[in-house]
């Protein structure tokens, strides 16, 4: 009994304790940091732990927290060696002896530094001075590297400029704890922090492929918090670089490859080296060092020529395409894949789709499919691959990136700006625009997704999606219904049959027959509505032609092709501005178009094209001719093209105009 009253208040105490010593550090930290930079840390932290706990399928996690990462170094601490370079503007001693305290760190001095400090303040075996290793009168990467497989094997290293503002230890223990800890497998050597200056805040760097230049990840017009997401980088700047011992070990670096460099061109080849095998650097992007000036990371000879050199057409063969789905079950945007995946086989390339679903029933595939049980083992065999690899969905763009670091060219096709499918998800809406890398090619099929990706800093080209026009078409001795309402029955929150349920439904006895299609045949349940379950192709034709009309009344549309394909069955249509479809409705020229929501005026306007024939045959005409530079025939003449052009780009190692 007197045992455990004794456990207990052993336990009460240390908790008080601790309460104490947080509140006692949080003072220092205020003493030592000052006002202003004490209240940009608070921030930080704030926002890291607003975005935190989310683990998505593709491996992106923000669950790697300050909280978790002090937690984690209490017990599983790892001796570093803090290389510091550059001309101190302050006094750093205090913050010397403290990083070597809490980091259990042994401190690479350059002159500069040595120079600037009181060494007196230091204890003797704590520090060594750089200019003493092999007499050489000046420091860089590669006499840090010989030096630590001579005396501090074993050890992490990170690269710290005395001349800007030091972070406090804590800081340098979230890189600590992301190199150890963020991919389960290990494959992270290298940690990058993001950066914070009068330019605002980055999420490190890319390689933008259609210029071959280094481009700051965050610098956008619109901030949806994708500079708090980690995220993979090919190129760094020195300042905040940590390497963990494993990865100094392996990378085959000698130091005749680095000669006559400078720093930052050091850390540039040292990581491209690194992905040669398939050791990672992650940006924590979280964890933020404020700067004067960002950084800029060298992106010349050899990292330029490995980014942008890249064969698609192995053996002189045809360019190999693979398309990257999550998916291939009923869809508009897995259709449209298809339809892509066929017109580009059928026009000479070697096209493939790899999936973790198996090969659909439901459309008449032409080319293989390969499966595979996760993103994780799709990755390892892409990876190994020579081909333009597209990316079709934000999770499969983080697989497409890293498949491709070494081997092929990834895309990334756009159908929409796919934050919209996280309407109250910040942390999700943040992870889905980090995808969006100038390393990847984009390509989306409206003005609305490319402005959009314009606003968060990634330029895409245009090309629309496309019809059948041998399957949506006007039949002949076909009679077509003078008061049928046809509309696509599903409960999706985007598509919004909800408007055009109520708005039919307040017609009253007065309502028109409603015939509905797709996948959900208990949407809706009245003695006047008919549903059609899967009906194929042709069946959906047959609706657009029996139909007095079509209404869609999206929220959102990436594209909306089912306006398109009633338009070229000559079906008039009613619909909703959902931004996809802003390149080809005009609202009394092809179609109708209602305010999102406004129910009285989509019934109004289904009573008034029902009551004018002659106005609903116009629609229908000016629809026809509207659907004419849709057919799938051209638009896949210019997907083609767009696919010669980045091979050949890649072939002559050029920037993709």
């Amino acid at each position: 009994m007197l045992k455990e009253v004794f456990l207990r208040g052993t336990r009460f105490a240390a908790r008080v304790i601790d309460a104490i010593a947080g509140k006692l550090g949080g003072v220092a930290t205020l003493i030592r940091l000052g006002p202003r930079a004490y209240a940009r840390r608070r921030t930080d932290v704030r926002a890291s732990r607003q975005l935190s706990g989310s683990t998505f399928a593709n491996g992106v996690t923000t669950t790697l927290t300050p909280t978790r990462a002090a937690g984690w170094h209490r017990i599983h601490w790892r001796y570093v060696v803090v290389f510091l370079y550059g001309e101190p503007k302050s006094d750093i001693s205090e913050w010397l002896h403290e990083a070597g305290e809490v980091l259990r760190a042994h401190l690479l001095l350059a002159p500069d530094v040595a120079s600037a400090v009181d060494l007196h303040r230091l204890h003797p075996q704590s520090f060594t001075i750089a200019d003493g290793i092999d007499d050489h009168p000046s420091i860089d990467a590669s006499d840090v590297l010989d030096w630590m497989r001579r005396t501090r094997r074993r050890w992490d290293l990170v690269f710290l400029d005395a001349s800007e503002s030091l972070p406090d230890a804590a800081r340098i223990i979230e890189l600590q704890h992301a190199a150890h800890e963020y991919h389960h497998d290990r494959e992270i050597g290298f940690v990058t922090p993001g950066y914070r200056s009068s330019e605002g805040r980055i999420a490190g760097y890319d390689i933008d492929r259609r210029t071959g230049q280094a481009a700051a990840s965050g610098l956008a017009a619109r901030d949806l918090g994708q500079t708090a997401i980690p995220r993979y980088v090919l190129t760094a700047g020195a300042h905040g670089f940590y390497a963990a011992s494993w990865a100094i070990d392996r990378v085959d670096v000698a130091g005749r490859h680095l000669v006559g460099m400078t720093l930052a061109e050091q850390v540039a080849t040292l990581i491209r080296r690194a992905w040669a095998g398939n050791i990672r650097t992650l940006c924590l992007a979280s964890t933020v060092l404020d700067v004067r000036n960002l950084p800029e990371p060298c992106v010349s000879g050899e990292p330029r020529r490995w980014v942008l050199e890249r064969q698609v057409s192995p053996n002189s063969g045809p360019i190999r395409i693979i398309f990257v789905l999550n998916a291939t079950s009923i869809s508009g945007g897995i259709r449209i894949v298809f339809e892509l995946a066929n017109g580009l086989s059928a026009r000479g390339f070697a096209v493939e789709i790899w999936s973790l679903q198996n090969r659909p029933s439901w459309f008449n595939l032409h080319v293989p499919v390969v499966t595979y049980r996760s993103y994780e083992d799709l990755l390892l065999s892409l990876r190994n691959e020579d081909a333009i690899k597209v990316a079709t969905w934000w999770e499969t763009a983080e697989v497409v990136w890293l498949a491709s670091v070494n081997h092929g060219v990834p895309v990334y096709l756009v159908q929409e700006f796919e934050t919209w499918f996280y309407p109250d998800d910040p942390v999700a809406q943040a992870a889905v625009v980090a995808s969006y890398r100038k390393e990847m090619i984009a390509e989306t099929e409206a003005t609305y997704q490319r402005e959009e990706l314009a606003r968060v800093g990634l330029q895409a080209t245009l090309i629309p999606n496309g019809y059948d026009p041998s399957v949506f078409r006007p039949l002949e001795n076909w009679t077509r219904s003078q008061d049928g309402v046809l509309a696509l029955g599903r409960s999706f929150f985007q598509k919004n049959f909800a408007m055009t349920e109520r708005a039919w439904r307040s017609l009253g006895a007065e309502r028109p027959p409603l015939v509905l299609f797709g996948t959900e045949p208990d949407i809706m349940r009245d003695e006047r509505v008919t549903y059609h379950e899967r009906p194929s192709d042709a069946g959906v034709n047959e609706l657009y032609n029996s139909a007095a009309l079509f209404v869609q009344t999206s929220r959102h549309e990436g594209f909306c092709l089912p306006i398109l394909e009633a338009m070229a069955a000559g079906c008039p249509v009613i619909t909703t501005d959902s931004h996809g479809n802003r390149d080809f409705c005009r609202d009394g020229v092809n179609c109708v178009i209602v305010p999102q929501d406004d129910d009285v005026a989509l019934a109004e306007a289904i009573s008034t094209l029902l009551a004018n024939p002659d106005e609903r045959r116009r629609l229908a005409t000016a629809g026809l001719h509207t659907a004419a530079a849709y057919r799938w025939s051209d638009v896949l003449d210019s997907v083609a093209g767009f696919h010669r052009e980045i091979s050949q780009a890649g072939a002559s190692g050029s920037p993709f105009a």
